[in-house]
């Protein structure tokens, strides 16, 4: 009996929870790429796209097969939003990059994600001349000069009534940069 009565409760339970609605509610900019990329070189890249315009490039790269010049993308998008999670308070907005990565890679057939693995692995090896050539050509373009929207409305404090804008008071840019660079992309100096 109370196998039945628990049988009985679980296809209840179940018929319930396939009958919820699941609402995604999300903040204004959440995620938002303003100035989205084409399959663009590298040194076409300026300080002002963000990482969700940046990966918009580097999945019509994928579409076109160009898996180079979406390693180089998948690069630069990284170090911008490492840079981001330095100077963006709320550590739950920290995560949107790696949304953004996952929403590129996510519906990506079997054969081009093994292209582009192989192509990361060789443009991003560490201490390679590939991965040199990629850490001066970012540090070309430089700094982001954007504002970090995109993350921050990712975050919980999107939804708060808070004052500020939502970067890190007294924020060390250079530094941050210099970290993004090390940390993410392991450039040397």
């Amino acid at each position: 009996m109370k196998k039945i009565l628990f049988l009985a409760l679980m296809t209840f339970g179940m018929n319930n929870i396939q009958a919820q609605e699941i609402n995604s509610i999300e903040a204004e900019g959440n995620l938002e790429s303003p100035n989205p990329c084409g399959c663009i070189e590298l040194s076409e890249v300026t300080n002002e796209h963000n990482p969700a315009d940046i990966l918009t490039g580097m999945g019509k790269c994928i579409e076109l097969k160009d898996f180079d010049k979406a390693a180089k993308l998948f690069a630069i998008s990284g170090v911008y939003g490492t840079y981001d999670t330095y100077r963006v308070k709320d550590k739950s907005a920290h995560q949107g990059l790696s949304v953004l990565q996952q929403n590129i890679l996510m519906n990506i057939e079997e054969k081009d994600k093994e292209s582009l693995i192989s192509s990361l692995n060789n443009t991003l090896e560490k201490g390679s001349k590939e991965l040199t050539e990629v850490c001066k050509a970012i540090r070309q373009i430089g700094i982001p000069n954007y504002f970090p929207k995109y993350m921050i409305q990712h975050g919980i404090q999107a939804f708060m009534d808070n004052e500020g804008n939502g970067l890190v008071e007294e924020f060390d840019s250079e530094e941050s940069w210099k970290l993004a660079l090390t940390n993410y992309l392991h450039c040397e100096e």
